[in-house]
């Protein structure tokens, strides 16, 4: 479901986001110890909210992954349908005329209202799958969104 929620700008770590959620995901990324930018590049049809790096212990894999996210007022998956953000499962997508069209991260993700609405697909060990942060926040993720909230409602 598409929220109708206000648009508050805030500031964290001195970036200005357009919102409090993006604001609370940044904080987030910092709790969970992943690197971020926000806003850091402009793709065709899409701006990704963010580019995070995070780090991955396995021997088959670089000593990180990175995504390109889209973060939207979503309480469920489904309602990314049709985003850009979806199209880059494995960092690549199959254009109509089949060209390949790549982007300079492992996968593009969609991450909605919580740690509990993230999705995305991208090689990782032997094998590849679905994701979420679940899999990759080695501590309590709803603690640590928690304490970043927390952190959020006291910025301007």
């Amino acid at each position: 479901m598409n929220h109708a929620f206000e648009s508050r700008p805030t500031v964290y770590n001195g970036v200005q986001f357009r919102s409090r959620l993006e604001a609370q995901w940044a904080c987030f990324f910092d709790q969970a110890k992943w690197k971020w930018d926000y806003q850091p590049i402009d793709l065709v049809g899409w701006t990704p909210t963010f580019r995070v790096e995070f780090p991955c212990g396995h021997i088959e894999c670089s000593d990180t992954h990175v995504l390109l996210i889209d973060v939207q007022p979503f309480d469920d998956i489904a309602a990314f349908a049709g985003h850009r953000c979806t199209d880059f499962a494995y960092g690549e997508c199959w254009k109509p005329t089949g060209e390949i069209e790549s982007i300079p991260a492992d996968a593009s993700a969609a991450f909605g209202i919580n740690p509990d609405v993230t999705y995305w697909e991208m090689g990782h060990g032997a094998g590849d799958g679905v994701e979420n942060v679940r899999n990759w926040v080695p501590t309590n993720v709803h603690e640590l969104w928690k304490a970043a909230g927390n952190i959020i409602r006291g910025c301007a």
